[in-house]
């Protein structure tokens, strides 16, 4: 009776593990499946490598993205593209080493940014490359940064371009340099709204690692700040069935800042620079249509759960740093347009 007993048991574990293996080997089947698939509309991914980089360097670059030559195809951007793309520079190909690896998404999949070194990428942040992308035209794709050399970044946006145009589409010169412009101006106005609110907030205490949560906050916020600008730009458009007028950029600036909190923060200055952004934004074919609108719908998405990912890390002192739209929107909005509505007494 007990030899039979074990005689089922052992089966029974023996089947067991026949299907265990099985189960494994379906799954690393469909695994590789999976890395291997090709999108169509590319090919294999596309890593363009800056011109500076010498042999060594190009094969550091290769291994950070995790791929052989042979899985992926292979351009370089020189300072000629440079200068096509961002529309200054002096053409050295010795200062371009960032460099990027671009991947075609389907329909529907949004911009994603990632920087595989950011100890070398020291000015610009994954989320502030992505609005600049989508004012350029470029849709659907996962892209990644990498330098092996500290750089300030600003040129992988050159690589992007280079990529897209490498698999035969074509990317708009002019919005690739308005695109530049919103990259520098997202640059120095979040800066100086970081320095702002820290002066404003040096009471609270904040630890370095919160400190730091708070500064992405606000930048993640003057990022939803311009999504919200070009999906009212593009609205107004719509139900005008005309271009906004100076006034109409202003208050769409205003009401987007008061919705996102940094309209204590933020200087007439910097206002400035983000009203004579936005007339660009709808002087400058393609930058609202259709399709530039679907990739801000996602990407405006996805900075809403950053901010509220980093809010709750940050407790109480992130409800004050987000506000509550309620609270604050109808109280900064009345008093952005008292402002406009006294100058324009004093000078008509």
């Amino acid at each position: 009776m007990i030899v039979k007993t074990n005689n089922k048991l052992r089966n029974l574990l023996l089947i067991v593990a026949i299907l265990f293996t099985t189960i494994i080997g379906f799954a690393k089947s469909a695994a590789a499946a999976e890395e291997t698939v090709i999108n169509e509309r590319w090919g294999k991914p596309t890593v363009v490598l800056g011109s500076a980089l010498n042999n060594t360097q190009r094969a550091e670059t290769l291994d950070k993205f995790g791929v052989n030559p042979d899985d992926v195809t292979i351009e370089v951007a020189n300072g000629a593209d440079l200068v096509k793309y961002l529309g200054y520079g002096s053409g050295d190909d010795n200062v371009m080493f960032s460099s990027v690896m671009v991947t075609r998404e389907n329909e529907g999949k949004g911009v994603k940014v990632n920087i595989l070194t950011p100890e070398n990428i020291t000015l610009i942040t994954a989320d502030q490359y992505k609005n600049p992308l989508i004012t350029a035209g470029i849709a659907d794709a996962t892209i990644t940064v990498a330098s092996v050399v500290k750089v300030t970044g600003e040129s992988a946006l050159t690589g992007v371009y280079k990529a897209f145009e490498a698999n035969g589409e074509k990317v708009s010169e002019k919005r690739a340099q308005l695109a530049q412009e919103e990259l520098d101006t997202t640059q120095s106005v979040s800066d100086s709204i970081i320095k702002n609110a820290a002066q404003k907030n040096n009471d609270e205490n904040l630890s370095k690692t919160d400190q730091e949560k708070a500064d992405e906050a606000y930048r993640t916020q003057l990022n939803q700040t311009l999504v919200e600008i070009k999906q009212e730009l593009a609205s107004l458009k719509e139900k005008q069935g005309e271009l906004a007028t100076k006034a109409d950029v202003e208050k769409i600036v205003g009401d987007a800042l008061a919705k996102y909190n940094l309209t204590d923060f933020i200087t007439q200055d910097d206002v400035n620079k983000l009203v004579s952004l936005a007339q660009k934004y709808q002087q400058t074919e393609g930058v609202l249509d259709k399709d530039s609108l679907a990739q801000l719908d996602k990407l405006g998405e996805s900075f809403n759960k950053t901010v509220d990912k980093l809010t709750d890390e940050l407790g109480s002192f992130g409800e004050k740093l987000k506000g509550t739209l309620n609270d604050n929107q109808g109280f900064f909005t009345n008093l952005w347009q008292s402002i406009k509505d006294f100058f324009s007494n004093i000078f008509n």
